[in-house]
């Protein structure tokens, strides 16, 4: 919707083949690699299986990779002025997945707790890498923050909607516990690995953001091989599962992207609240809401409920990476 309207504007302002003719040769390599390592898993699974345990290893890597660039000062005065990541998490945490879950419930049931989980977890580990991809890092600090304070709110965020909705339904329900050991594991660390590198290794820290890039395609890589292979059955055995999941997933991706562009463009000034027109801001917030957690998801639903919930939150890594290329079009 959103992103197909800007598409579509840009293709009839004649905008869209100059944009594209801006890609550099690390877009293309990109689109490859994703698309081939996802092949790859539902094709091999038997391969790409070797890297579905460490997920979040490879999830906390690409985060510390693309924190390395971050000027904490800049992080700080984030924090200072916190009205925009109060609205952007309240958004993000409350409204966010009610109004997915209601719509879900009415459209197709079956899929209202994967959308439930999906729509209610926190900002992506992977965000700071899709904003450095898309705006070189204008906004990391706002992401960055938003990373935090969800990832932070969450697990008391989530587990209190859903017993909410789901009336304490002991197949439903999240262990905090486990939530908040994940959440520190693949958050805290490479934050505090980032900060302790450019105060202690500077030099070192500047050639390895300079080669950032690379390393994280490689690490997206590796995080779809596994991922797909582990969903790799359903491509053979249930292609109508497969549809309806990639469908919704696009679908969902679209939704918060429209809700994260209007968000990220809500100010408010002592108890007035008014509508900005930036792009910047538009854009930042639709990154923060369309680029979340899902490997989190995927790693505690396959866990703690089934493979079949956990499905959406694994195929929404099509959209997640797939339409990176889109965003950067839209952005230059």
């Amino acid at each position: 919707m959103l992103l197909t309207f800007y598409a579509v504007e840009l293709l009839r302002n004649g905008k869209l083949s100059a944009a594209l003719t801006k890609l550099k040769g690390e877009d293309i390599v990109l689109f490859i690699a994703i698309a081939a390592s996802m092949a790859t898993g539902v094709l091999l699974p038997s391969f790409g299986i070797i890297f579905e345990p460490y997920l979040l290893i490879w999830l906390g890597l690409l985060l510390f990779l693309n924190l390395i660039r971050l000027n904490l000062q800049d992080l700080a005065s984030t924090f200072k002025k916190p009205v925009q990541l109060v609205i952007l998490s309240m958004v993000k945490l409350v409204a966010l997945p009610l109004t997915m879950y209601f719509i879900a419930k009415l459209v197709y049931e079956p899929l209202a707790v994967p959308v439930l989980l999906l729509s209610g977890i926190s900002t992506g580990l992977g965000a700071p890498f899709v904003i450095n991809a898309v705006e070189k890092s204008k906004k990391l600090p706002l992401v960055v923050g938003m990373v935090i304070v969800t990832s932070l709110g969450v697990p008391f965020a989530l587990p209190s909607i859903v017993y909410l909705l789901l009336g304490g339904n002991s197949e439903f329900e999240i262990p905090i516990f486990n939530m908040v050991f994940l959440l520190s594991v693949a958050l805290f660390i490479p934050i505090i690995a980032g900060w302790f590198a450019k105060k202690k290794w500077s030099s070192i820290a500047q050639r390895v953001d300079k080669k950032s890039f690379p390393v994280s395609i490689v690490l997206i890589s590796l995080m779809n091989l596994g991922v797909f292979a582990n969903f790799s059955s359903f491509f053979f055995k249930d292609l109508s599962f497969v549809f309806v999941n990639i469908a919704a997933a696009f679908a969902l991706f679209a939704a918060y992207a429209a809700i994260g562009y209007v968000a990220g463009n809500i100010k408010y000034q002592g108890k007035i609240i008014t509508m900005e027109r930036s792009r910047d801001l538009g854009i930042s917030g639709l990154i923060v809401m369309t680029y979340v957690n899902n490997i989190l998801v995927v790693v505690f639903a396959s866990q703690f409920f089934s493979i079949d919930v956990a499905a959406l939150a694994a195929f929404y890594n099509l959209p997640y990476y797939g339409l990176i290329l889109l965003l950067k079009i839209i952005a230059k």
